[in-house]
């Protein structure tokens, strides 16, 4: 067969990069050396430099995969495994699954492997460099977080406000094009301004927002405001509570979950890494903690409260934007009047984003709850509840006792199946099974586990059904009385009713916590 060789190489920052035996050239030399001695065609060499071989998101490696299903190559050669990757399972599956389906070879040179030969001790060198990559990992952290103590700054960019020093990017100094800015934030604050006031203010005159300030990549999809952009509450809130801006490093805000993974969490405030006097300030400390008393006296709690007041608040949504709609009231000399209004209008209705959405909300409330009403007498009127109650009970007993009993059967299948997988690689890495015999009935066993797993997650959604039916029987007749809606409360309609929306013509939507949608006309 003839062989038509890509070269992988890859280079990590974690590598020694002044080593010469690590580097992509000399890289490329150990292959091209190979190839050249054992007659095998060099089509292309693929080079990803400063790339972890935890990561598979490698430029260089997805162009290799691409010609791979493009048939322009059918044998990979890298100088050792770790080359090709680092992280066990994933570098596993390319060498054992990927490239043989796509019928391509694979050559590591330094550890004498050739998927044509196959190597009974590879489940070892694979578990060795990922070994590698978790102390890489552990190393690399430490370091970091060694750093963090110190008051370097480690990230990539810096919060608006500051830049990075050109003399030491791990300090900052003041973006003097924007102090001003940040100071204005802070004055408007201490004149009693609110988040949301301060970003309408920003807004209107046109300053830029941070993203299209810095022209991060995100920017070229702001079109807002002629391409300014419009603030945002929270973005005004973070500005007005980091204490970077009095001078204090605060880091380790995120941390990724494992070391194979680009997915972050947020930290909560005791994991945070603040260390003091890190770089010049541009708001004082005894303004920030003027602002910190003004921020905690205005607390959200109160407008949370106010919402769940009405018996529909925190339940109506914009039917265009999708955004809640919030209710506020009027006080005339003939009483109160509510109204209703959407969140994203109020905020950036100036602009001309979505519209009002303004109806009168003490007749909304009358209409839908006496259409509730109807749908729930109706509902009533079609069953004799007593004989429903010991029917169900009696059925849905059964139907757990049976559903527990097939869950049980299930467990011990699939326990015994991945017993025999564990058998099967041990003796595979011993050479007592072969490539293709331990591919054939790894597939298949592996087919049946998925098909095992499937059916104990469709007998644990039945379990969850009858176990809440079980919950619901016991106080059936208390529920009849309850979906009377007589007297209703914030728990009955929340039980009911999914969500309600209001569109631009004042229509209305009542999704009900069942398929079916059902629509009102308010006049």
């Amino acid at each position: 067969m003839e062989y038509i060789c890509g070269g992988y190489e890859r280079l990590s920052d974690a590598d020694n990069k002044n080593e010469e035996s690590s580097s992509i050239q000399s890289q490329k030399i150990i292959i091209e050396s190979f190839a050249k001695f054992n007659n095998l065609t060099i089509y292309k060499h693929y080079s990803d430099d400063g790339y972890s071989g935890g990561n598979f998101e490698r430029p260089a490696f997805k162009m290799m995969i691409d010609d791979i299903e493009s048939g322009k190559i059918n044998c990979i050669i890298t100088k050792d495994l770790s080359r090709l990757g680092r992280e066990m399972y994933k570098t596993g599956k390319y060498i054992e699954e990927y490239f043989l389906e796509k019928n391509v070879r694979y050559i590591a040179i330094n550890d004498s492997y050739d998927s044509n030969i196959g190597d009974a001790m590879l489940g070892i060198r694979l578990s060795v460099n990922d070994l590698y990559l978790r102390d890489v990992s552990k190393k690399v952290k430490s370091s970091l977080r060694a750093k963090q103590n110190r008051g370097d700054y480690i990230g990539s960019f810096p919060l608006y406000g500051y830049k990075k020093d050109p003399n030491d990017s791990h300090k900052l100094i003041v973006d003097e094009e924007v102090r001003d800015i940040v100071e204005l934030i802070y004055d408007l604050a201490l004149d009693g301004k609110t988040p949301s006031n301060i970003a309408q203010i920003l807004t209107l005159k046109k300053i830029p927002i941070p993203i299209v300030y810095k022209k991060d990549p995100r920017a070229k999809n702001v079109v807002e405001n002629d391409f300014f952009g419009i603030w945002k509450r929270q973005t005004i809130t973070n500005i007005l509570t980091n204490e970077m801006y009095i001078g204090n490093m605060v880091q380790n805000t995120h941390n990724k979950i494992s070391y194979n993974s680009k997915k972050l969490r947020k930290t909560t405030k005791d994991e945070l890494i603040i260390v003091k006097n890190t770089h010049e300030g541009i708001i004082s400390k005894e303004k920030f903690d003027k602002v910190q008393k003004l921020i905690n006296s205005k607390t959200k709690i109160k407008v949370t409260t106010h919402q769940l007041d009405y018996l529909f608040g925190g339940m109506i949504y914009c039917h265009e934007c999708g955004h809640r709609i919030r209710i506020s009231k009027d006080i005339l000399k003939s009483g109160v009047r509510h109204y209703t209004q959407c969140n994203l209008y109020t905020r950036k209705g100036k602009f001309g984003v979505c519209s009002s959405h303004r109806i009168n909300y003490d007749w909304l409330e009358e209409d839908i709850l006496n259409y509730l009403q109807r749908i729930c007498k109706g509902f009533c009127s079609n069953y004799n509840f007593n004989d429903l109650e010991g029917k169900n009970i009696d059925i849905t007993t059964r139907n757990i006792d049976e559903i527990n009993k097939k869950i049980k059967r299930l467990n011990n299948t699939l326990t015994s199946h991945k017993t025999t997988i564990d058998n099967l690689y041990i003796d595979k890495t011993k050479g007592l099974v072969d490539e293709e015999m331990y591919k054939r009935i790894y597939e298949k066993i592996t087919n049946e586990i998925n098909k095992l797993n499937l059916e104990l997650t469709k007998l644990d959604e039945k379990k969850q059904i009858n176990e809440k039916q079980t919950a619901n029987n016991k106080d059936f007749n208390k529920e009849v009385d309850y979906m009377s809606l007589k007297n209703p409360t914030k728990d009955q309609v929340k039980r009911l009713v999914e969500k309600i929306e209001i569109d631009k013509d004042k229509k209305i939507y009542v999704y009900l916590k069942f398929p079916k949608l059902q629509s009102l006309e308010v006049i």
